[in-house]
């Protein structure tokens, strides 16, 4: 499913139980419901309109052109102030060009501009204190200003916006989840020093996004919050962040550089490595293509390295010990690969998708190779497993179209925990299995070992 349809399925889930279909009253082609205090009055929609995923648009396009909220409305003879837009308003008017909204209006609901594809602008009232969840979500929205009284972005506010930059107001604390993924064709984004927080995929797959400038007092930046911004070639991560989730950096193609500030607590860049290592733990969170791993590294973390097509090769130093989740995922230009007499483990798919992979020697440290880890590198010729293995996970090998041999330096195959379809895919009658002298027998009566037609002992 598409962005489009997901974010127009979570639409229809979550306004069908909350909204009714019925307003107090029109004025103006506008229609409103009165408030409790019977003075003032929330703006709606006349006839709610959703798209059910798969369906053609409806034929009611609600409101249409441009529109001009009035700050005051008269009924009945009686003088009502707008101080709301109901939630949903104008989502999916697909004819809708601009709103400008008065200064009376202090409450905007969710999903207000959410698919409306023809939005050129809208000019929000400087008394709203947050941008709320979808507001913008698959619009046609290019700029935007956000008043300076804003404190919060929501989930998804702009998620798969037409933005093309974003200024962030000094009055913001906290960008939420996902609030500008798929911003596809935003270039630049400035925040002001007063952002605490950037939440998870806060930006992400925002290939055009070449500038960001994070805040001084950024504390928290979540998980994927920059995931797939392929346009970045810098990155500098400010003094006070204390918290960084995994692959926040992940699949940034075009990163060159990746530095921490001076004077942060809790991560460095030691040495001019171009990455980011938690200090206390000694644990390389991300980097990129021109990385350099240092020798005081004692483990790469999970989606550390997803994506950086640059290297032809790595040296992993023999400090690490861990080679954390997808750490290596689709690294696809590397073609050679020592794992270094350190490492104990290997997780989940660290280095699948690596197309150019063409040799592989695992050290007799390691113990544990997790599932997938070099599933479907169609380029491996050869393969070396260490002595000390004594697990090997689910589709570790799986898909290796092109092996001719694996060497096994496993004394006792019988004693290793084998996930399932280890070596699925693999041409068994061509590539050879070479083990220990006097073990030819032992890997010839266990499960998955003995498929292999040709086992040499060496």
């Amino acid at each position: 499913m598409n962005s489009s349809k997901t974010l127009l399925v979570v639409l229809i889930a979550t306004l069908i139980p909350a909204l009714s279909f019925a307003y107090d009253f029109k004025e103006g082609g506008l229609c409103y419901n009165i408030n409790k205090d019977g003075k003032t009055v929330t703006m709606t929609y006349e006839n709610l309109i959703m798209f059910a995923f798969d369906a053609p648009a409806p034929t009611e396009k609600g409101y249409k052109g441009n529109i001009i909220i009035p700050e005051t409305i008269k009924h009945n003879g009686k003088t009502y102030k707008v101080t709301a837009v109901d939630r949903g308003t104008f989502s999916c008017n697909t004819d809708l060009i601009s709103v400008v909204m008065p200064k009376s209006v202090k409450n905007i609901g969710k999903e207000t501009f959410m698919y409306c594809p023809r939005l050129k602008e809208v000019i929000l009232p400087p008394s709203i204190t947050e941008i709320s969840d979808y507001m913008f979500a698959e619009s046609g929205l290019q700029n935007i200003n956000i008043p300076e009284n804003v404190k919060a972005i929501g989930n998804y506010a702009f998620a798969s916006s037409s933005l093309k930059s974003i200024t962030i107001p000094s009055s913001v604390k906290t960008i939420g989840r996902s609030a500008f993924s798929g911003c596809r064709w935003m270039n630049e984004a400035t925040m002001s020093n007063n952002v605490e927080s950037i939440g998870e995929a806060a930006f992400s797959i925002c290939p055009s996004l070449k500038t960001i400038h994070l805040s001084s007092k950024l504390k928290e930046i979540g998980s994927k919050a920059f995931y797939e911004c392929s346009g970045l070639e810098e990155i500098t991560i400010p003094a006070s962040v204390v918290s960084i989730g995994d692959g926040a950096f992940s699949n940034c193609h075009g990163l060159r550089s990746i530095k921490v500030q001076e004077g942060n607590s809790k991560y460095d860049s030691r040495d001019n490595c171009n990455a980011i290592i938690e200090t206390a733990t000694n644990t390389l969170i991300a980097g990129c293509d021109a990385t350099v791993i240092p020798y005081s590294v004692t483990a790469i973390e999970d989606e550390a390295f997803v994506g950086c097509n640059g290297f032809k090769s790595i040296e992993i130093p023999t400090s690490v010990k861990t080679i954390g989740s997808q750490a290596f995922f689709y690294c696809k230009n590397i073609k050679e690969l020592n794992i270094p007499n350190s490492v104990i483990s290997i997780e989940e798919r660290a280095f699948c998708g690596c197309d150019s992979l063409e040799t592989v020697v695992i050290a007799n440290s390691v113990k544990s190779i997790g599932y997938g880890v070099f599933l479907h590198d169609d380029h491996i010729k050869t393969v070396t497993i260490g002595s000390g293995v004594t697990s090997i996970g689910g589709w570790a090998f799986k898909g290796l179209d092109s092996v001719k041999s694996i060497t096994s330096k496993i004394e006792n195959p019988s004693s290793v925990k084998m996930g399932e379809n280890v070596f699925d895919e693999i041409d068994k009658k061509a590539c050879t299995l070479y083990v220990p002298r006097g073990t030819a027998a032992s890997y010839k009566e266990t499960p998955q070992w003995k498929d292999f037609k040709n086992i040499v002992e060496q």
